[in-house]
Order: structure tokens, then sequence, then C-alpha cells
């Protein structure tokens, strides 16, 4: 069908109706529901009606329902599309990305849908499927460990009709050319903190990370700065076991850590989560090691670093940005003209470092 006549469709549907749904009037045309998105979008750039949440309404429904929002004393606008969000948390980490997107989504007068996963494979593509389902016009998700190739979340999005966007997590995948990324460079962070030690003299630097989506960009980062500052043979990484709730396997965990610092003779360390680096640095106190007159700590993450007894430097990852870059290339790609050409965007967005109380210049030996 081509596009005059499917606008001629659409038009008559909203006369008749007085609004309609895209998932149901695309099946009835035999066309993709990404393309009657973009017929919405011309017609309504046009003046010919006003798009709605999965949908659309004639002008004549919108100045009813204009009319009846003033008489009520309410002047709340329409938002121009719906995009859904799936995050694997809303405690952690995502709330600031959250944030960054709410914000971007009320400037841009657009609707933010919102599920959470608590890192659960089955419920990344429940939710995924419920939110194309009801008509989202975007989709922005977060994979628990990153998207693999050959699972039904993969063949979901790289199928989907809608725009989608991973976020804080890149696309390797051959086959996924068309999904497009907005992420922090956990790489460059890992860098950041191993120049900024390096520049208050120390040389035996460690790394501890428990297993996440962000450990291998951080490893990657400290491996390639410490052999470039001639340190590769001083490197040390340490992985930190996944915690056991109400047992003492984390303290466990971190006494071990410390003590292997100690027999190598390390001077600081940079340390994935805040938690774990709190908890570590309250351990190295209570055993008479100073921080930082004998051994300086880096936290990243940055979620309550300034909190901790001896307020922790820190490598921030760009949070609040990265919802709202996110959120405005999924908002791009949706008001995007069919077969209009455009570059896969994969953004990779850079950390910042924030100096506190636990790093120093100088350095006596630990032990």
């Amino acid at each position: 069908m081509v596009a005059a006549a499917r606008h001629d469709a659409i038009l008559r549907e909203l006369e008749l109706r007085g609004s309609l749904r895209i998932s149901q009037l695309a099946g009835r045309m035999g066309v993709s529901a990404m393309t009657l998105r973009r017929d919405l979008a011309e017609l309504e750039e046009r003046g010919l009606l006003m798009r709605a949440h999965g949908g659309a309404v004639s002008n004549a429904v919108a100045q009813q329902q204009a009319s009846a929002g003033e008489r009520s004393g309410t002047t709340a606008r329409r938002p121009v599309a719906t995009i859904g969000m799936v995050t694997p948390s809303a405690s952690y980490y995502f709330p600031q990305v959250i944030r960054g997107a709410s914000d971007a989504a009320r400037e841009l007068n657009c609707r933010l849908v919102l599920g959470t996963t608590n890192y659960s494979e089955r419920e990344e593509l429940r939710q995924a499927e419920r939110l194309i389902a009801g008509g989202v016009d975007g989709l922005m998700i977060t994979p628990r460990g990153g998207l693999v190739e050959g699972t039904e979340l993969h063949a979901l999005l790289v199928e989907s009709p809608i725009p989608v966007v991973l976020v804080e997590r890149s696309v390797d995948e051959r086959h996924a050319g068309r999904l497009e990324s907005v992420r922090s460079d956990h790489s460059y962070g890992a860098e950041l903190a191993v120049r900024h030690l390096v520049d208050r003299g120390h040389r035996r630097i460690a790394l501890a990370a428990r297993d996440a989506a962000t450990t291998t960009g951080l490893i990657d980062g400290y491996e390639r700065s410490m052999a470039r500052a001639g340190l590769g043979e001083e490197a040390f990484r340490w992985r930190l076991p996944e915690p056991k709730i109400g047992t003492d396997s984390t303290i466990d965990a971190l006494e071990a850590f410390l003590e292997e610092c100690g027999r190598r003779r390390v001077t600081a360390a940079i340390m994935l989560g805040d938690v774990d680096s709190m908890a570590f640095a309250d351990l190295a106190v209570e055993r008479g090691i100073r921080i930082p007159e004998d051994f300086a700590l880096v936290a990243y993450d940055d979620e309550f670093s300034a909190y901790a007894a001896v307020p922790l430097t820190a490598v921030a990852p760009p949070k609040h940005d990265l919802g709202d870059a996110a959120l405005r290339l999924c908002f791009d790609r949706i008001r995007q003209r069919e077969g209009a050409g455009h570059a896969v965007t994969r953004m990779a967005l850079l950390p910042t470092l924030i100096e506190r109380e636990s790093t120093r210049e100088s350095t006596t030996p630990m032990f």
C-alpha cells in the first residue's frame, strides 16, 4: 500500500471512530507498526491528527479533550511519544539513569514507562514484550549482562518494529547492526583511576571487583594503563565472590584481599562498588592501616562514596547524562521518516574522577 493510500485509510478511520490504535490498524492494513508510526508522525506535522499513546486521535477529539481539561482546571499536554525503559534495578546505580531519562522525557513532552527486572533474564524478556505489545513508540533496555545472540530477547529486539536503544551495554553482535546503544566507557574510567594513583607515587596498584557487566571494561582499562605506565608486572587483580545474604562471606573475602595486598606490598587499590569499597576501608582502619597515609583507595560507581568514614575518591560514570542521551537518541529515531538513512549510533560517555580524602600525594610503606 502506497503512502497516500495509507494516509487516506488512517484519516477515514479517525473520521469514523475518532481514535485508532497502531497495533489493531497495522494488522488490518497489512503494514508494519513502524510504517504506521511514521505515517502518523507525518500526518501530525501536517496538522491532520494528534498522536496519542499507542495510536492517534482526530483533531475534533483532541479539541474536546483540551476543552474538558480547561473546564476541569488542568492544562496537561498530550505526550508526543511514549518510550519504554527496562532497567535491572531501581535502587542502586540506575536511579540516576532513570532520572536523566525522565528529565529528558519531560523536556521533550514524552511519556516514560518503566519496568525493572531484578537482573532476571526471564523478566527482561517479559518486560520488553509487555512494553512493545502495549504500543510504546520506542524502547530503552539494559540486559542483565549484555545482549546475547541467539536468545529470545536478542531476536525480539533485533526484529522489533520500533527503535531500540541499549543503555549501559555495548552491542557487539554481528547480526544486531540496527540496534543502537549509549553506555559509559568503563575502560576509560579505570584508566582515570590508575593515572590518578600513579601521579601520587603508587606503583603497586590492585584492582578488585565482582563479576558484573562493568568488570570487563575495568579490567581492560586497568591492564592497559598499568602497562602504559611501565607497571605491567606489578598489576594484581582480585575477584570478589558474589555476596551471600545473611553471612559474613563479603567481610571474609575483603579480609583475604587485604591480607594479599599486605603480602604483595600493594599501596593502593581500585575497587568496584561503593559498598565493598567502604567495607574494605573500614577493615583497613580497624587494622591500624591509615587511609590515605598508608594505603590509597579509589571506589568505582560513586553512589555514596562521599559518606564513608574516610570520604572516598571515586570514579563516577555519567549516569544522569546516560539516561538523558539514551532517551534523546530514542526520540530522534521515533521522529525520523521511514526510509530516512542514518548512521547507527553507539555512544560512549566518559566517566569523571572525584578526588576526596582517600588518596594523597605521598605514601609510607604499608607493612
